[in-house]
């Protein structure tokens, strides 16, 4: 099998959600046959992993993004109607690429991973595509656009009208269109009549062995993810505003402790209130797991499957996070995530949690059954092969 792989940004390492998803993907594509991968890189840091790549892949073609440049071509494309967020993200030089690949190599399947990679899709391809939305972007920048205030407001709604213009482009010329859930399967049919989306989850390793509740640190919860995502930043600050400093009435030693990489000014300061503790990047974001009790996770905006829960969960730590999350996840896991919708809810939650060791194991036990009945990467790599054939057999029948 030849797969062309489209990816809106590089995947590797596996160190964030969509890296993740990407990641894995392209090891089942590398295992089936041979990839190009054509991809971008924000971080000049991850340049070093393209050798990495090569190694998987026949040819691997990474575009560095710069912030400056690709501001500059969001502003430009605002009295258009292109989405800011493809215009920030590609480059003329990516679609150049993609079509001088299309027309030395002939492919089995081209393979995209987010809306934004639609764009180096030329009109007249006559190889199927499968393009992994992963999440229905124009419904995030909706909730966006309900939760901001002023410019931010403008521009949010903005991205989704355009952005669900591209959607339904995307589900028009692709053979499968690919999301995370039932539950954005059926967001992608309200937003553009799509009936066809597949649900592809993801999935998480599971170690053999966790410590126990006596074994760690009682009154530790742990929030993981990249900090410099806004609705990751907005969750931490919600912690430190209002919820920790309840807790902290009751359990005065308690510690909030925010793991992932790229922390913003803002995070940052958080470490100088009581409580709060700001890694930064770490290298092993089992130490932290390992230790905490509880992961506290109040994320008001939440598409598709929320890999920090996963692997909060894999680790055995009960859940404290907002409906938002839980309805993104098999109904099974509401043992171990409790769902709590303002923030006087959720901190009585966290102290209910910390007071009770033995209830804390009951649904830390319960959060790694959930997890290794429904999302093994065994069961994903199933579903994505038998998709891919059937592309492929219908396109050569």
């Amino acid at each position: 099998m030849r797969t062309l792989f489209l990816c809106h940004r590089i995947p590797f390492p596996p160190d964030k959600g969509d890296k993740i998803r990407s990641y894995h993907l392209l090891t089942l594509l590398a295992k089936r046959g041979e990839v190009d991968l054509v991809t971008h890189v924000d971080d000049p840091r991850d340049l070093r992993h393209v050798q990495t790549l090569q190694e998987s892949c026949r040819s691997v073609d990474a575009f560095p993004l710069n912030s400056v440049v690709g501001g500059a071509r969001a502003l430009a494309a605002l009295p258009g109607n292109r989405p800011l967020s493809v215009a920030y993200m590609t480059r003329p030089a990516g679609a150049r690429r993609v079509r001088e690949l299309l027309g030395e190599r002939s492919y089995d399947v081209v393979v995209g991973y987010s809306s934004q990679t639609a764009a180096y899709l030329p009109g007249d391809l006559s190889v199927p595509v499968v393009l992994d939305l992963v999440d229905v972007d124009s419904a995030k920048w909706d909730a966006y656009g309900k939760a901001r205030q002023g410019g931010k407001r403008f521009i949010s709604r903005l991205e989704a009208r355009r952005v669900r213009a591209l959607e339904a482009d995307i589900v028009a010329r692709c053979a499968r269109v690919v999301v995370s859930t039932p539950r954005e399967a059926g967001v992608l049919r309200d937003a553009v009549g799509y009936d066809g989306a597949a649900a592809i989850g993801n999935g998480v390793a599971v170690p053999d062995r966790v410590p126990d509740q006596e074994s760690r640190r009682p009154h530790l919860a742990v929030f993981v993810g990249t900090m410099d995502y806004a609705p990751n930043e907005e969750a931490v600050t919600r912690v430190a505003d209002t919820i920790w400093p309840a807790v902290r009435e009751r359990f005065p030693e308690a510690v909030f402790r925010i793991v992932g990489r790229a922390p913003t000014v803002a995070v940052r300061r958080l470490a100088e209130r009581p409580g709060i503790e700001v890694t930064g990047e770490v290298p092993d974001l089992s130490e932290h797991l390992s230790e905490a009790s509880i992961a506290l996770i109040p994320l008001r905006v939440a598409r598709g499957i929320q890999n920090k829960v996963l692997e909060a969960l894999a680790w055995g730590l009960p859940v404290v996070s907002t409906p938002a999350v839980l309805a993104c996840l098999h109904a099974d896991a509401a043992a171990a995530v409790t769902p709590r919708d303002d923030d006087q809810r959720l901190a009585a939650e966290v102290v209910k949690l910390f007071d009770d060791p033995a209830l804390r194991q009951r649904q830390g036990e319960r959060g790694r059954e959930v997890v290794a009945d429904h999302y093994q990467w065994t069961a994903v790599d199933a579903q994505w092969s038998a998709l891919i054939d059937d592309v492929i057999r219908r396109r050569d029948p």
